[in-house]
């Protein structure tokens, strides 16, 4: 479904990102691990248009992406929530979950029955619809900036550190939220701190250092790999 080929990535002198070359297969959870200042937030930035990529090349569904500008990527089908949620907070919950939807040219029945849909996948939203969002916890923050990208009915889903300061519990939820998505056969890259939840949830994983892909490979394998176990694993 969307295929990077070596990319590169420059924020004027400094590069982010070193001829990155990562596939992502249909329906498939990837996730991208690595240290702050790898380059993981960089990639998904670059996939959403936010950021020009300075070499190489990113397809999606089989056509050019990386040309298009950053407004026109959610009618493309790929949603990004972003990293420390940035959530309208002044704005009710359900007014945050009708602004994912503001590409959409359908009608308000099918808006409302999409709606409908993300407070049954979930109900806290739902209890707290005519709340305003900044008074949410931050786990509930959360659940609302997955809920507005869903809103986008997106083919692809890029998740930038959902878990980040979140509980335990909250943290469990979110690994619930991105099952879901996928038995549902949701596209999904995950950009993710904790590894043993990106280990449990994905199909490959893509690990970058200093803006380069160093290792890739299915959680398995990698989670037996003696660098992973002592850079990521040890303790």
């Amino acid at each position: 479904m969307l295929s990077l080929r070596d990319v590169s990535v420059h924020y004027g002198q400094l590069q982010a990102l070193r001829g990155v070359s990562v596939e992502v297969p249909q329906s498939r959870v990837v996730a991208l691990l690595g240290a702050n200042a790898a380059g993981k937030s960089t990639m998904l930035k670059a996939i959403s248009g936010l950021c020009r990529i300075s070499a190489g090349e990113i397809w999606f569904e089989g056509k050019r992406l990386d040309d298009t500008p950053c407004h026109e990527v959610v009618s493309k089908g790929i949603a990004q929530v972003p990293e420390g949620r940035r959530v309208f907070a002044d704005m009710s919950v359900r007014d945050n979950l009708l602004m994912g939807a503001f590409s959409r040219n359908e009608s308000e029945a099918t808006i409302v029955g999409d709606l409908d849909e993300i407070f049954d996948l979930f109900p806290i939203l739902k209890e707290r619809r005519n709340g305003q969002a900044g008074f949410l916890s931050g786990g509930e923050q959360e659940m609302l900036a997955i809920g507005r990208a869903l809103m986008a009915r997106p083919r692809l889903l890029l998740l930038d550190e959902p878990c980040q300061g979140l509980s335990p519990m909250m943290t469990a939820e979110v690994e619930r939220i991105i099952r879901e998505m996928r038995a549902r056969d949701m596209t999904i890259v995950l950009v993710e701190h904790n590894i043993k939840l990106a280990l449990g949830v994905a199909d490959s994983i893509y690990i970058l250092e200093t803006g380069r892909v160093v290792m890739q490979g299915k959680p398995d394998e990698l989670s037996e790999s003696d660098y992973v176990q002592r850079v990521y694993l040890a303790g």
